[in-house]
């Protein structure tokens, strides 16, 4: 088209001429597209739909400061356009104009609250702000509008993840990858929420996918290795961890949680060297210095790891675990009126920490400040009652004390604690043995062996589970859908099983 043509397409009919540029810049020929609608635009600046489509095509030629001018000139032209004000909001939010694309979604709803892109803009970024209570309420609506549309459902899961409900968060994240295999973050999100659920084997199937799909994402990695490790698989999240180092040096938490990984495995001299390596490399990362505290006191290298508790406990006021396990270590070496300090500093630090003030309780009852030992050792059973460890001690001071009625009823609590804790042993051993007679074709014997588990201990979610299916496929279905509900009940990592 001459420049002519053009100039005589635009004064003719406006509404041709923007026709006209779309034609063209379907065909591939932009530059002639946009020299007709700045044709245009140059006799009549606020013709709204020409600045639409015009900063359509500079926002697809990546120019998304002139989109977002021509954006700013169509909201002007037209103020109660949904549309414009929704486009000028996805370009403001790409040029880092984060608060004024809110306020353009928001405004967009409020004009036209039916239209998808504006609730799902609103609250994509929103969620992308953290604001989780606000970004919840749009995405609802855009998922409403269109249940097909996975990422929308994405992005709802990944909120309601991250305010914890949990049940409903898996619900969404497994439409999205459904509606979408392709979709890492979705993969991500929902291998993290059923990490969550304990169900271990789900998050890894999709942590895989995620990392698969996404080589260059850090995090799909990452947890990956977090839920192997949580699954037993030591030896491969170690690998997974030193392909995460591998290719993302620069993502702090790879190295860290490489050396957890093979503390947990026993290999304590590779986890010092990693840690080591960390420390010299961020002198600052408390947790490194930590985890290479309790890494050298498990080696018996206590002057070592005195040094970086010391270190872990003076980069972080905030970490209660430092001052705990370097209190711990003194008083394995003899010196109890310095970890009686240390032990203090935990509680006060971290007061729920029961562990804390039973070894503050303890250190005091070696020193003979009995009265001050039995305070911390209420505290302790207070915070949790089932440290047996504590109500043992509470008897033994009672007992000095001449309280011999308040000695009785804490023995009594031990010993029944004592006992509650060799049933679920008894109860998880019962357990184990179902599942292998099961597997031997030996149904009857595993129905016995879940009965007993249970006799053991009632609130055994998977004696439930491994009874409920074994029931129902022995034809009992009323008593299996009583275990397979009290599964669900016990357990929300079960509830997906039981629920199909």
């Amino acid at each position: 088209m001459s420049a002519a043509q053009v100039g005589t397409v635009a004064a003719t009919d406006g509404a041709a001429a923007v026709r006209e540029a779309r034609r063209l810049a379907a065909a591939g020929r932009t530059a002639a597209a946009q020299q007709v609608l700045e044709q245009l635009l140059s006799k009549t600046p606020d013709a709204f739909d020409a600045l639409l489509a015009l900063g359509e095509m500079r926002d697809t030629g990546s120019d998304v400061a002139g989109a977002a001018t021509l954006y700013e000139r169509a909201v002007r032209a037209r103020p109660s356009s949904a549309a414009a004000h929704d486009k000028l909001g996805f370009a403001l939010g790409r040029l880092g104009r984060v608060q004024d694309a809110i306020a353009e979604f928001e405004q967009a709803t409020r004009l036209e609250p039916s239209s998808f892109d504006a609730q799902y803009h609103l609250g994509a970024t929103r969620w992308w702000t953290r604001d989780l209570a606000g970004a919840e309420g749009p995405l609802r609506e855009a998922v409403r509008m269109r249940a097909d549309h996975a990422e929308s459902r994405y992005y709802l899961g990944a909120t309601l993840r991250q305010v914890g409900r949990i049940d409903e968060a898996v619900t969404q994240l497994r439409e999205a990858v459904r509606l979408a295999p392709a979709l890492s973050q979705a993969h991500l999100q929902l291998g993290v929420a059923l990490q969550a659920q304990s169900d271990l084997d789900g998050a890894v199937e999709h942590l895989r996918r995620a990392a698969a799909l996404d080589a260059a994402s850090p995090e799909a990695l990452n947890s990956l290795g977090l839920a192997l490790m949580q699954q037993g698989k030591g030896a491969e999240a170690a690998d997974v961890f030193r392909r995460l180092i591998a290719t993302h040096p620069s993502f702090r938490a790879g190295r860290l949680n490489l050396a957890t990984t093979l503390m947990h495995q026993g290999d304590l001299a590779a986890a010092v060297e990693v840690l080591e390596r960390v420390t010299a490399d961020e002198p600052d990362n408390a947790e490194a210095f930590y985890n290479l505290g309790v890494a050298r006191k498990q080696r018996d290298e206590f002057d070592g790891a005195e040094a970086a508790l010391r270190r872990a406990a003076e980069l972080q006021p905030a970490l209660g675990e430092a001052p705990f396990t370097l209190g711990v270590l003194l008083w394995q070496t003899g010196r109890t009126a310095e970890a009686e300090r240390w032990f203090r500093e935990a509680v006060a630090r971290a007061p729920e920490n029961a562990d804390a003030h039973y070894m503050l309780a303890t250190a005091l009852k070696q020193q003979g400040r009995i009265d001050e030992a039995l305070a911390e050792l209420r505290s302790a059973v207070g915070l949790r009652g089932d440290l047996i460890e504590a109500h043992q001690s509470l008897a033994q001071l009672l007992t000095q004390r001449g309280d011999t009625d308040g000695a009785a009823r804490a023995q009594a609590e031990a010993d029944r604690l004592t006992r509650r804790k060799a049933d679920a042993q008894a109860s998880a051993f019962a357990l184990s043995v179902g599942r292998r007679k099961r597997a031997a074709g030996d149904r009857a014997g595993a129905i016995a062996q879940f009965r007993e588990a249970l006799r053991l201990a009632g609130d055994n979610a998977d004696a439930h589970y491994a009874l409920g299916l074994a029931l129902e496929q022995a034809g009992a279905i009323e008593e299996a859908r009583t275990h397979l509900e009290q599964a669900r009940k016990l357990s929300p990592r079960l509830a997906a099983h039981t629920a199909k």
